[in-house]
């Protein structure tokens, strides 16, 4: 990632936010071992901290919005928190590796991808991305299986016509 400054997001509130969880990432490691024993309980780290479903909705529109306007590298730690508390959530965890991926980022999008499909097996999308990033990070007989699963996943649904036309065009190129 970067170093260079970017300007905050225009909305004072969505800075402030954006601010808050990128500085709160940098104690994350304490907060952690602090709650190490529930964690390998089960619990999960929204869970104790108390964060309720109407604030992980309120900031993964908040992450969504700033996607959508393209700025990757401030939803980035808005959905590494999303990813961090709520990790059953694949949701969460494809938003992160979409980020990452977009930022240039390859080898720990695809990580964050993977996660997404344990979460859900099913999901099409991190599938075709995370064999996207197998490419990019120089492992594309790894990223094969992976864009047949987007295939066949895709496979039938009209709305996922163009994502499997997609991985069935890199999978083109890869067995040529």
């Amino acid at each position: 990632m970067t170093d260079s400054y970017l300007h905050p997001p225009p909305d004072p509130d969505v800075a402030a936010i954006v601010a808050q969880l990128t500085n709160s990432l940098q104690n994350l490691q304490q907060a952690l071992e602090q709650c190490q024993q529930q964690l390998k309980q089960g619990y999960t780290l929204g869970e104790l901290r108390g964060i309720s479903n109407s604030g992980y909705a309120a900031l993964y529109k908040i992450a969504h919005d700033l996607c959508d306007q393209g700025s990757f590298h401030h939803a980035l730690p808005i959905a590494l928190q999303l990813t961090l508390h709520q990790p059953k959530d694949c949701r969460y965890a494809f938003m992160t590796g979409s980020c990452l991926q977009r930022l240039g980022n390859p080898a720990p999008a695809a990580l964050m991808y993977a996660m997404a499909l344990d979460v859900d097996p099913k999901h099409a999308a991190a599938a075709y991305r995370l064999g996207e990033c197998l490419i990019a990070v120089g492992k594309p007989l790894e990223a094969i299986p992976l864009l047949n699963k987007a295939i066949e996943l895709s496979y039938g649904d009209f709305d996922k016509n163009k994502l499997m036309a997609l991985a069935q065009q890199k999978l083109d190129g890869l067995l040529r």
